[in-house]
Formats: C-alpha cells, sequence, structure tokens
C-alpha cells in the first residue's frame, strides 16, 4: 500500500488468487471453530523471549531464511510468496507464488495479473502438481518454469509467457528498506497460526514485462511479503484493515486485525514507519497505538448491504498519526460468495457468513512529530469473512 510523495501513483494490494482461495469451503470448515469455548484459544501475536527461542528467531532482525520455507507440507499447512510492483507509466503487476492449500487447491500454483494504467486487468493462473520446488534458506520457490528468488536485498520474480499466452515478467525487486516483522510475526490461536513477514516494505523494480507477447523493459516500485500458517485467517479473524503508502520519504504499512468472537473479539493493531535506515516507529498492541474510524458511510458498492468507515487512523503516544481515506469509488469490492452453487449460498446466509473485499486508492496523511504532515496516495483494504452486523465496517471492537 504505497507510492511516491506526489500522490499520482498506487500500489495494488490485492491478494488475487489468494483473496479468491478464501472461498466458502474455507469458511464453512472455520466456522465450525466458533463452537470451540476460549479457553486456551485466544489469539496473541508472539512476542516473549520463549518465543522467540523456540522459533529461533532474533526479535530485533529478520534473517534470510525467514522467507524460505516456513511451512510443511502437513494436510492444512499453506504458504504463500506474494510481490505487486506499480511501473512508472502506472500498469500495476501482481505475482503470487503458492502451495499446499488446504482449500480446494493442494498443488502448487502461479497467479499473475496486470492492469494497464485505466485499463482492464489480464490474469492468468497456473496449478502445477508435483513440480514446486521450496528452498529453507530463503526465498527460492520454483513452480513449472517460473520462479521467485531472493535474500531480502535482492529477487528475481520470473513468470513465463511462452506457457501463459503471451504475458510474463523478469523482474528485480530491491529492496530499499529493510525487511520487517511485528514481533515474531506470528499470530497463535492454541495450535492454530497464521504469520506474516514484510520481507521487503520498499524496493526499486527493474526487468521487463510482457503483454500480448510484446516485450518492454520497465522500471517502478514494488514490495514482497510472505505468509504461512495451518489455519485460514477466517478461523482467526472477522476482519481486518490494512494499508500500505510512500509518503514524506518514509514507508507505511498499517493493519488491525479483529479476532472472531469465540476466541476473544478484540482488535490487534500494528503500525510500521521506516526508512532506507531502518525502522522509525513500530508498534503492535493497543497499549501502543490508538486505532479510531471515521464516520459510517454508505458503503461505494451498492450491491454491499452494510455502512463502512469514512477513514481509518493510527496513532502513537508520541505523536505520530497515519490516516487514511475511503473515498471515491473502490479499485475492488469483490463478493466472495457470488457464483457460488445454490446450497453454498443458502447455507452461508444461515451462519451470516459473507466474506467480502474492498480495496481502495486512498488518500494518506502522515503526521511526525516535529515535521508539517505530509500527503500522498496508497492502498488500503478491508476484509470482512462474515456478513455485517449491528458494528458494520470494521467498527466491532476498534
Amino acid at each position: 500500500m504505497h507510492r511516491t510523495e506526489s500522490g499520482l501513483s498506487i500500489v495494488l494490494r490485492a491478494r488475487s488468487l489468494g483473496v479468491a482461495l478464501l472461498s466458502f469451503s474455507i469458511l464453512l470448515v472455520t466456522s465450525c471453530a466458533s463452537f470451540v469455548p476460549k479457553s486456551d484459544r485466544e489469539p496473541r501475536l508472539l512476542d516473549q523471549p520463549q518465543d522467540y527461542a523456540r522459533l529461533g528467531i532474533d526479535p530485533e532482525k529478520v534473517a534470510a531464511w525467514e522467507d524460505g520455507r516456513r511451512a510443511t507440507n502437513k494436510e492444512g499447512n499453506f504458504e504463500w510468496w506474494y510481490f505487486d510492483t506499480l511501473l512508472d507509466d502506472g500498469t500495476l503487476v501482481v505475482a503470487w507464488f503458492g502451495d499446499n492449500w488446504p482449500y480446494g487447491l493442494e498443488a502448487p500454483a502461479v497467479s499473475l495479473e496486470v492492469t494497464p494504467p485505466g485499463g482492464k486487468t489480464e490474469s492468468w493462473f497456473g496449478s502445477f502438481p508435483g513440480k514446486g520446488r521450496f528452498g529453507k534458506n530463503g526465498a527460492d520457490i520454483r513452480i513449472g518454469r517460473d520462479f521467485f528468488k531472493g535474500n531480502l536485498g535482492d529477487y528475481r520474480i520470473f513468470v513465463d509467457p511462452s506457457a501463459t499466452k503471451g504475458m510474463g515478467i523478469d523482474l528485480r525487486l530491491r529492496a530499499t528498506v529493510p525487511p520487517w516483522r511485528p514481533a515474531s510475526g506470528i499470530i497463535s490461536a492454541g495450535d492454530s497460526y497464521f504469520a506474516w513477514l514484510a520481507a521487503v516494505p520498499s524496493g526499486e523494480v527493474t526487468g521487463s514485462l510482457t503483454l500480448d507477447g510484446v516485450t518492454r523493459a520497465v522500471r517502478g516500485e514494488g514490495y514482497h511479503d510472505h505468509n504461512w500458517g495451518n489455519t485460514s485467517p477466517a478461523f482467526l479473524m472477522d476482519w481486518w484493515w490494512w494499508g500500505r503508502a510512500k509518503v514524506g520519504g518514509r514507508t507505511v504499512i498499517a493493519a488491525v486485525l479483529h479476532s472472531t468472537e469465540s476466541l476473544s473479539g478484540q482488535s490487534a493493531p500494528l503500525l510500521y514507519i521506516g526508512g532506507p535506515d531502518g525502522v522509525e516507529k513500530q508498534a503492535w498492541s493497543e497499549s501502543q497505538v490508538r486505532v479510531d474510524f471515521g464516520a459510517l458511510v454508505p458503503h461505494p458498492d451498492p450491491a454491499h448491504a452494510g455502512s463502512i468507515a469514512s477513514s481509518i487512523s493510527f496513532a502513537t503516544r508520541d505523536g505520530y498519526r497515519v490516516t487514511f481515506l475511503t473515498t471515491g469509488k473502490p479499485v475492488d469490492s469483490t463478493d466472495l460468495m457470488a457464483n457460488q452453487p445454490l446450497w453454498a449460498e443458502a447455507l452461508a446466509r444461515l451462519l451470516d457468513i459473507r466474506p467480502w473485499y474492498t480495496r481502495f486508492a486512498s488518500p494518506i496523511t502522515l503526521e511526525v512529530p516535529g515535521a508539517s504532515p505530509a500527503g500522498s496516495m496508497g492502498t488500503l483494504e478491508y476484509f470482512e469473512f462474515r456478513a455485517p452486523g449491528p458494528k458494520v465496517a470494521g467498527m466491532a471492537g476498534g
């Protein structure tokens, strides 16, 4: 969720296939967890000395192996490596490499999306049973002919256009900001967990893009993160907001995740502000960062039954504040129950399940102690896993 200080550019944050796979089958299975007593299943971010020792990670420094294979191929485990870039001409590119999905797709898979400025998104997806290789010492993923390889500082992402009807990439991502994770990056609820690493919060992109069989040299700015776990996010969370931007010479990542009522019904915020020299400000608890929502307004997509907050801001006690606005037409508004079988639709309504993904090109303001506010454009997403209730649009527990 970021881009240049001029505010003319926006980076796509959609989890393309990753979002699509959080479909009815996930939610139907994980909804059964709502009947599990709270007891020892209340989610928490693993941030204690014993957590770091058990995981074998440094609380202050990310190692290259952390972007390598982290999940096993045991049933129920999943993992994906995500990359997006906004090219200098305004073209948006998203690439996604994933493995062992427990949601009806258990084979290695690759997804590529290209959106020309003001144009229609072209997408390709390929599943490759038995044709995945995943290194453990760093990002070293090869699926079919395609690969995603890097060491936190320098990456190469390749999707072969000869196998995708003339659409492909051969891009290099060079980090301009060090990697970051909130604490261990792992949210755990009992034996279930979901993990996230911002391996490249911001970086320079060079290389080539092939579209409609035509290859051209490109430049831009990019982002890469890595997720893995052994349970659907729908088991742990009712909704999340997630945004990022580049503003005032700083890279910003901000999020708030609201756990299911069966677990704790609490919100967990996180905030990162950094640059080439590393972290300037980081926070990942309600005692460190406060989340404020603007007034409720009708969701801009008339097909959505609920309302949505007009803004979301993250503020620390020592004067840092980041504010995203949900103004204008969404870049994406997707009902993830659309086109499901009638029996699935009926059962989803019975279980109060209505997963919906909304993404905005968001005006953002950054306030830093001792400096004038800076503005830019960023990307802001809102992902709700269940039908909006009386406290609609991410307001509950916020």
